[in-house]
């Protein structure tokens, strides 16, 4: 796709490529696809684990209309004294370690993933800079029949009061990745538009209302359907996108970050 330019690499050869994930931060490449983070089979008995609620992992949810929830909190849509969020953001962390032990950790494995293709760039939860706690590095999102997320860049959710305490932190160019643990049987596609914000924090999405929404239908896209155990590392604060509509009976579960390179330069900071 001539608008967006992406870069496909297998996990097990990311140190063949140390700049990738630095060139997209410099908006050299616009997206980069991962195969291969998990295998099939784990993916299946993540689903499995997150089906049979065997975790232990705070839910909470979209707008029903969304017909999706997380588990974990998302620091989009949570309480701006955000209190419930650092209570519960160690027991989430736990939750996730213990659906996937050891070698599988989720947080360590994509954080360790994402440094090697950044020349060894820190990844890590960001930090609440009085207590210490740490943000919750990501949130497990299921998208149900019909279940979407209606177009937007991910900056204009920086303006949410949720983000007081984050936005000091960061440089306000925010990239995000999308981690598939199951595919839906049609529909459930990232999709991308050839549509940049023309101002800084530009809204197309306020609140879980939309406003001033550009004719979609008339703007040229790509679309991602990523098979279980693929991620894909985009640059969504300036890029318009949505998820389409799960079409079918099978769940479209996948792990979800934002990320954005810290104020002094040295580290990148992600948050569910």
């Amino acid at each position: 796709m001539e608008f967006f330019h992406t870069a496909t690499i297998d996990a097990k050869d990311a140190a063949r490529s140390p700049d990738l994930l630095t060139r997209l931060r410099r908006q050299e490449i616009d997206g980069i696809v991962i195969k291969g983070v998990y295998d099939a089979a784990t993916c299946a008995e993540v689903r499995s684990r997150l089906e049979q609620n065997q975790h232990g992992l705070i839910r909470t949810d979209f707008p029903a209309k969304f017909a999706a929830f997380f588990y974990g909190i998302n620091l989009n849509l949570t309480h701006p004294d955000l209190k419930d969020y650092f209570t519960e953001a160690p027991k989430f962390r736990e939750g996730l370690q213990r659906m996937l032990p050891g070698a599988l950790d989720l947080e360590g494995r994509l954080t360790g993933l994402m440094s090697t293709l950044d020349g060894g760039t820190e990844y890590a939860a960001a930090p609440e800079p009085q207590s210490g706690a740490r943000y919750m590095f990501t949130t497990i999102r299921a998208h149900l029949p019909g279940g979407y997320i209606p177009a937007h860049f991910d900056d204009e959710q920086a303006a949410r009061p949720s983000y007081r305490l984050l936005l000091p932190l960061i440089q306000l160019k925010l990239f995000s990745f999308v981690l598939a643990f199951s595919k839906a049987e049609e529909g459930g596609a990232l999709q991308i538009f050839n549509l940049k914000p023309t101002q800084d924090h530009q809204r197309i999405a306020s609140g879980d209302r939309s406003t001033a929404k550009p004719d979609l239908d008339s703007i040229e896209s790509v679309s991602f359907r990523l098979e279980p155990g693929d991620m894909i590392i985009f640059n969504s604060g300036h890029h318009l996108h949505r998820v389409t509509p799960v079409v079918g009976q099978t769940v479209r579960w996948t792990a979800c970050s934002f990320m954005a390179e810290s104020k002094a330069r040295d580290r990148v900071y992600c948050w569910g």
